[in-house]
């Protein structure tokens, strides 16, 4: 009896709870809006690329492929995930193709994440437990730079995320359920790791939810009826592509073959000549992204401070065993059999594929949650660790910023995502020029030449001219002309009024000819005079 008085003294109260929560929250929405739109400076092709996807699918009914309402991108060739296309369409409608509108929904699926995984905490193990994740979410290296930029890939986690805590809410006398398998379903238009993760959870967490009484067989039909409604389309996609059959027209819906290779037949381990051998290379890849925090793309991390501050890796593997089923902790089995399931189907995704820190974003969330696990029980033991925890990762957050938003960073930052090419090529654009010829330094910069000009796909695509739109090596498809735009420079060569798009280290090619600069960012708009 005195032990629970005291329990219950221990709980805070309603006040604290809420005071406790904004402040979280609004650590969270702070990390992720200080100077949002202008760091990082510029916009990622790849951002780019799924902004003109956007407007063009707003403005023109299709993608600038001309592929009228697609399910799946074609964009580079190799494909291009869609959801994030269709979500963006009233943000560019609103404020048209610039940093703050394109990645405004990104920002706005992180900031809503945070309570999102506090109400999963609070129902799988308690409110300290619900406090402690979303802490550590709201603090998360990886969390924050992937929610400032937009990959489109990364809505992924935020969609599971949305499914799993439907997921934890479902009862049998509620609809839950049906939400969650449709939240999951929109998983598969993310991002294709979501082709095996989604699949692989649903397979190991319905027979539990069976099992517990938590799912009724009415539940269950309806709730599959809608998974594979939805998934239908994309289902289609993966035929049409793997089946090397024609594109699909449903109606106004599109299902699209790629003109190259998908590329989820280029990562997935299953389609290769040597499935053994690769999963073993792909599970050592796995293992040390995982374990470094870090890959070969710089846009994904901030050094040294990885997905969660470098060395927490063993940290989440400890909390990981504890939801293992063969651990004898009777209490919140269930709860524990949902986070061992995230987590596995997660890894098989890094068994299937070679991974980097945005192909295996899935896994992230529930690291986190591990953590927070491990911390839990550790704290039950000894009081001090979860105010030492709170404390060394607040400090380690502090330097994280100091980082992020630091001059180094800044730079690398511009470089990558092409801080100024925009206004370059708009500034270029108004003078009188037969050929504007770009740098051969940045890939793909043809996309920057659609979101300024934005010419209906009909009045380019027979005019565009790819090095080889065949070539298996080239998934990108590099393109050398796109109207009076040329993106090789030898192209120019001879034309003395061209006006050259080049790198801050570069000179055009014409050196006896006389130019006027104008510098833009990190590029200079070379004029003859």
């Amino acid at each position: 009896m005195k032990t629970r008085i005291d329990n219950f003294l221990q709980l805070p109260s309603m006040w604290k709870t809420v005071a406790l929560f904004i402040i979280i929250l609004t650590l969270g929405i702070f990390a992720r809006v200080w100077e949002f739109g202008s760091l990082p400076a510029g916009l990622n092709p790849d951002e780019a690329s799924i902004g003109v996807e956007a407007y063009y699918i707003y403005k023109f009914g299709m993608d600038r492929s001309g592929m009228s309402y697609p399910v799946h991108l074609i964009s580079w060739g190799s494909g291009q995930n869609a959801l994030y296309a269709y979500l963006l369409i009233p943000f560019v409608a609103l404020r048209g193709i610039n940093e703050v509108s394109v990645r405004l929904p990104m920002l706005l699926s992180g900031i809503l994440s945070l309570p999102l995984v506090f109400m999963i905490g609070d129902r799988l193990f308690g409110r300290k437990y619900a406090f402690l994740a979303m802490f550590f979410l709201a603090i998360s290296p990886w969390h924050i730079v992937n929610n400032r930029w937009a990959v489109e890939s990364n809505i992924m986690p935020f969609f599971f995320l949305a499914g799993f805590t439907a997921l934890v809410m479902s009862g049998p006398k509620n609809g839950w359920f049906i939400a969650a398998l449709a939240l999951f379903a929109l998983c598969l238009y993310a991002y294709g790791t979501a082709y095996v993760g989604v699949p692989v959870f649903l397979l190991l967490v319905t027979p539990v939810l069976f099992y517990s009484k938590q799912l009724s067989v009415s539940q269950a039909i309806a709730g599959f009826l809608v998974f594979f409604l939805i998934a239908i389309p994309i289902a289609l996609f993966v035929a049409v592509n793997t089946l090397q059959m024609d594109t699909l027209h449903l109606g106004l819906l599109t299902i699209p073959r790629l003109p190259v290779e998908a590329r989820y037949e280029t990562m997935t381990a299953v389609f290769g000549e040597n499935p053994l051998a690769a999963i073993n290379q792909n599970a050592a890849i796995m293992v040390k992204t995982l374990w470094s925090q870090e890959d070969a793309f710089p846009w994904n991390f901030v050094a040294p401070f990885g997905y969660f501050y470098k060395y927490t890796l063993p940290l989440a593997a400890a909390g990981f065993l504890l939801t293992l089923p063969f651990i004898k902790l009777r209490e919140n089995w269930i709860e524990r059999w949902f986070l061992f399931s995230w987590v596995a189907a997660s890894l098989v995704i890094g068994i299937l594929h070679p991974v980097n820190l945005t192909r295996i974003n899935l896994i992230f969330t529930p690291i986190l949650l591990c953590i927070a696990l491990l911390l839990l029980k550790l704290d039950q033991r000894y009081s001090f660790v979860l105010p030492a925890t709170v404390l060394v990762l607040s400090v380690a957050f502090l330097f994280f910023n100091q980082a992020y938003h630091g001059e180094e960073y800044r730079k690398r930052a511009s470089a990558i995502f092409n801080e100024g090419i925009i206004p370059a090529i708009t500034f270029a654009s108004e003078k009188d020029a037969a050929q504007i010829c770009f740098t051969e330094q940045r890939y793909s910069l043809y996309i920057y030449v659609l979101l300024t000009q934005k010419y209906h796909p009909s009045e380019y695509l027979d005019q565009l001219e790819w090095l080889d739109p065949l070539d298996p090596a080239d998934p990108a498809r590099t393109p050398r002309a796109l109207m009076k735009y040329r993106f090789r420079l030898n192209d120019c060569a001879g034309d003395r009024d061209a006006i050259y798009i080049l790198t801050l280290k570069e000179e055009p090619p014409a050196s006896e000819i006389e130019y006027k600069e104008k510098k833009f960012g990190k590029f200079l708009v070379f004029l003859p005079k």
